[in-house]
C-alpha cells in the first residue's frame, strides 16, 4: 500500500491566556502548527501535527517544518506504508535535521497504519501499558501570584502534576517555587522546574540553594550536556534533560554522562513517534522517568501524544500533556465530536480506537499550503 497524496496545512494555535512565556523573555500570543494529511491509494486518510513552539525553541522553525514536508513528499509517496523504519530513514538520508517536519509527516503515516489495520496506534508501537495517565499542567512564566493563581485554578480541575516554566532570575525564580510548592495540593504526584536552558550553571547552583527542602525536578537548567555533568556532580537533585534530547545518539550520550534521571520526551522534537518508540526503549534500558510532552500543538498532537504515553511503563512514566478540551481555544474535531483521548479529573483517558483515535474537520483548517499527488 502507498501514499497518492500528501497536503500540508498551517494553523495557528491562539494562546490559553493573552502571552505565553517563558525564559529570556520568549513570548508567544499564538503556536504555529504544521498538520499533515496523507490519502492511501484506497482513500483512507491518516492525519500528523508537529508544532515547534514558536520560531526560536526547537532547531526547526514553522516554515522551515513545512518546507520540510515538501521536500520530502516524492519519498513519501515513493515508500511502502507499513515500512516505518525505511521511511524515517530514508527521510534522515535526504533532509538533515529538521525533525519537526518529519514528525508531522512520520504521525500523519501511523495514523493511516492503524486506520488500514484497524488498530490503535499505541498497540503498533509496542501494546498499551497504560489507560489512564497523570496530565500536567505547564504555567507559564509569570509573577509568583500569576502562577500560583494559575496552579489553584487547574487544582480545581483535578491536576496533580505540575511543569513550572522558569529562567528569568534564579533568585526570582526560587522564590516562585517556593510560593507554588505552598500552594499546590497536598496529594501532587510531581512537579518540575523548567528553565529551558535559561541559565548559567552558576545561576542553576544559586537557583537550587534557594529551593532547600522543595521537592522538585530540575529540567535542562542549562544549554548542554558538559553542563548538565557539571550540575550533576555537585547537585544531589533529580535532573531531566529536555531540548538535549533531540536523537537516539543524544540518548546514548547522556547515559554515558550519567547526568539524566529523566527526560521529557517531546515526540515532535525527536522527528515522530517511530524515533520517540526507539528512544522510549533506550530510556527504559537506562531507568529515567519519562515526561510525555509536546511542543504545543492541539487535538492531533494530543492524540499522537497519548497513544504514544500509553506504551511508556505506568512505572517509568511521570505524566504525560493533553492540549485539547477546555484550555484550548481550537479543535479540529467536527462540532460535538467527542473522539480522542478525554481529560478526566486530571487524568489522560486512553481511547481504543483505529489509528489516533481521532475525527478530524478538514474545513477548521483553512485552505492547504500545497498538496502533491502521484502522478
Amino acid at each position: 500500500m502507498k501514499v497518492r497524496e500528501l497536503t500540508c496545512f498551517a494553523v495557528d494555535i491562539p494562546t490559553q491566556h493573552d502571552t505565553y512565556v517563558m525564559s529570556h523573555d520568549r513570548v508567544l500570543t499564538a503556536f504555529p502548527t504544521t498538520i499533515v494529511k496523507v490519502t492511501a491509494e484506497d482513500g483512507t486518510v491518516g492525519w500528523g501535527e508537529a508544532c515547534t513552539l514558536g520560531s526560536n525553541y526547537l532547531d526547526g522553525f514553522p516554515a522551515s517544518a513545512q518546507a520540510t514536508v515538501k521536500l520530502l513528499a516524492d519519498w513519501v509517496l515513493a515508500c511502502d506504508v507499513f515500512e516505518a523504519n525505511v521511511l524515517v530513514d530514508g527521510m534522515d538520508d535526504r533532509v538533515i535535521g529538521n525533525l519537526t517536519g518529519k514528525a508531522a509527516i512520520d504521525i500523519a503515516l501511523w495514523d493511516l497504519r492503524g486506520k488500514l489495520l484497524g488498530r490503535p496506534v499505541a498497540q503498533l508501537l509496542g501494546g498499551v501499558k497504560s489507560r489512564s495517565m497523570p496530565g500536567f499542567k505547564a504555567i507559564s512564566l509569570g509573577s509568583a501570584d500569576e502562577m500560583v493563581a494559575e496552579v489553584e485554578e487547574a487544582s480545581e480541575r483535578g491536576y496533580r502534576a505540575w511543569q513550572l516554566k522558569l529562567g528569568d532570575d534564579p533568585v526570582a525564580d526560587a522564590a516562585r517555587v517556593r510560593a507554588v510548592a505552598a500552594a499546590i495540593p497536598a496529594d501532587s504526584t510531581f512537579m518540575t522546574s523548567d528553565a529551558n536552558k535559561g541559565w548559567t550553571v552558576a545561576q542553576t547552583l544559586r537557583f537550587a540553594a534557594g529551593i532547600d527542602g522543595v521537592d522538585t525536578y530540575l529540567e535542562q537548567p542549562v544549554p548542554t550536556i558538559a553542563e548538565l555533568r557539571r550540575i550533576r556532580s555537585v547537585l544531589a537533585r533529580p535532573l531531566m534533560a529536555d531540548e538535549s534530547l533531540r536523537t537516539e545518539a543524544d540518548c546514548l550520550e547522556l547515559i554515558g554522562a550519567g547526568c539524566a534521571d529523566a527526560i521529557n520526551l517531546k515526540v515532535a522534537r525527536v522527528g515522530g513517534l517511530t524515533k520517540a518508540a526507539r528512544i522510549r526503549d533506550l530510556a527504559h534500558a537506562a531507568g529515567w522517568m519519562v515526561l510525555a510532552d509536546e511542543p504545543q500543538g492541539a487535538d492531533l498532537a494530543t492524540a499522537a501524544l497519548t497513544q504514544f504515553a500509553a506504551t511508556v511503563d505506568p512505572n517509568h512514566l511521570l505524566a504525560t500533556a493533553y492540549f485539547m478540551g477546555e484550555d484550548m481555544k481550537i479543535s479540529y474535531r467536527p462540532e460535538g465530536d467527542t473522539s480522542g483521548p478525554r481529560l478526566v479529573e486530571g487524568r489522560v483517558e486512553y481511547v481504543e480506537a483505529p489509528g489516533l483515535g481521532i475525527e478530524i474537520d478538514e474545513a477548521a483548517l483553512g485552505d492547504p499550503l500545497f498538496t502533491i499527488a502521484r502522478p
